[in-house]
């Protein structure tokens, strides 16, 4: 009975049939996790992902409120906050539940911080005693901190008076919109609160000339009886060489293209007169409530001297205030924008307007200058001119066919000048 004893007691020891089952129990609990827990990343990571975004998009609304300037901090976190839910909403706000969201505007460094705090519930590493995963989600958006010079070429000829006009118009719907435009601009890049960055814009306008007041005698070389210059020949003729490499530019002249029958009718020198590069925005906007539009369009003349306000080849013409600094320094970007209603139609002892319009757009672009054309209610030969300038110029083109349109152009390039990008 012993001996039987042992022995069956011997033979269950040795029987590992049920092992395997055992084995498989074991390894099956394994996988069923290891599949939970990576079902809950993934969860997990979509979610983070739908929260990132709407965090970026957040940040940008946000920072574009600040760079337009005239809201609060609380403004600015209500427009952020808005953007963010329509986004999640927009997403389907998927697996996670949203807690704390935190926008929060930095004047001081032209910046806009999003942090989110959101749950994700878990499924399968409950079991683990994990019910929920948090993550933190963090964006932010600034604007470069490089200085600005901006200089802006303005129509103020005569059918900015919504006529063709002999007589010098102050207010005119065509001239009011660009008044308008021009100062969002000028509001958008020169804020009233403290930036990090330098930013002085000069203004350009023009019509069959440019009006260059204290400045016209010694850049015409004692040429100019009105105040008012035309096109310089020579090598230099589409360059931004100083007046002493280059040679002067001269007063009234010759004219080409305009109708012979209008003898020199066509010819006006505009009241309206070159403001050097400047950071002070009441002179800007001083300037612009003063416009007015008469005569005829050499685009290419605003075109130059945009071009001539901003490079530091005439220093010597303006104030001290309104030196321009070198190309390659390193921290500035040089920009030029050229505005006009119609076909350029003016000049003297050069080739045709356009003709040298797009020879000095070509120069633009071998200065690396950031480049905006913009037509303005302008016939298709006019928009087809602007934007193979812009092509040139390695810039953009703008088309506004209403007074909105041109204030939402000029409201986009201001921000495009500003730089806002994300930083994270």
């Amino acid at each position: 009975m012993l001996s039987q004893i042992r022995h069956h007691a011997s033979a269950f020891a040795r029987d590992d049939r049920g092992a395997v089952a055992v084995l498989f129990g074991v390894m099956f609990l394994a996988i069923v996790m290891c599949v939970g827990i990576a079902v809950d990343y993934a969860r997990s990571a979509h979610a983070k992902s739908e929260i990132t975004a709407a965090a970026d998009a957040a940040a940008l609304a946000a920072g574009r409120a600040l760079m337009n300037g005239g809201m609060s901090d609380a403004e600015i976190s209500e427009i952020g906050l808005r953007f963010f839910n329509e986004n999640i909403q927009a997403s389907g706000a998927k697996f996670a539940t949203i807690g704390d969201v935190q926008i929060i505007p930095d004047r001081a460094t032209s910046s806009i911080e999003v942090r989110v705090d959101a749950d994700v519930p878990m499924t399968f590493m409950r079991v683990a005693g994990y019910e929920t995963l948090n993550t933190v989600t963090d964006a932010s958006t600034t604007f470069e901190a490089g200085d600005l010079e901006l200089g802006i070429a303005l129509d103020v000829t005569g059918s900015m008076c919504d006529r063709g006009s002999r007589q010098p118009c102050a207010g005119a719907r065509k001239l009011d919109a660009l008044k308008a435009a021009a100062n969002d601009l000028v509001e958008t890049l020169l804020p009233d609160e403290e930036r990090p960055n330098k930013v002085r814009i000069g203004l350009a306008p023009y019509s069959a000339s440019v009006q260059l007041g204290v400045y016209a005698a010694a850049a015409s070389g004692g040429t100019s009886g009105d105040g008012c210059v035309r096109e310089r020949s020579g090598g230099d003729a589409y360059t931004d060489a100083s007046i002493s490499m280059g040679g002067p530019y001269r007063g009234t002249g010759r004219f080409r293209d305009i109708d012979p029958t209008e003898g020199f009718q066509g010819y006006f020198c505009p009241e309206a007169e070159v403001v050097p590069l400047t950071g002070d925005k009441a002179t800007l906007t001083d300037a612009i409530a003063n416009l007015t539009a008469i005569g005829s369009t050499a685009g290419h003349i605003g075109a130059q001297w945009a071009w001539n306000l901003v490079s530091p080849n005439f220093n010597d013409l303006w104030p001290d205030a309104s030196e321009a600094v070198d190309y390659d320094d390193g921290k500035t970007t040089k920009a030029v924008i050229l505005m006009t209603d119609g076909i350029f139609n003016m000049s003297y002892d050069n080739d045709r307007s356009s003709v040298q319009a797009l020879a000095i757009c070509s120069a633009y672009r071998a200065k690396g200058m950031q480049v905006h054309t913009v037509a303005f209610e302008a016939p298709a030969s006019a928009k087809t001119f602007l934007r193979t300038c812009a092509e040139q110029a390695g810039g953009q083109f703008h088309e506004a066919n209403d007074a909105e349109a041109l204030r939402t152009a000029f409201l986009k390039i201001a921000r495009s000048l500003n730089g806002l990008r994300l930083t994270q």
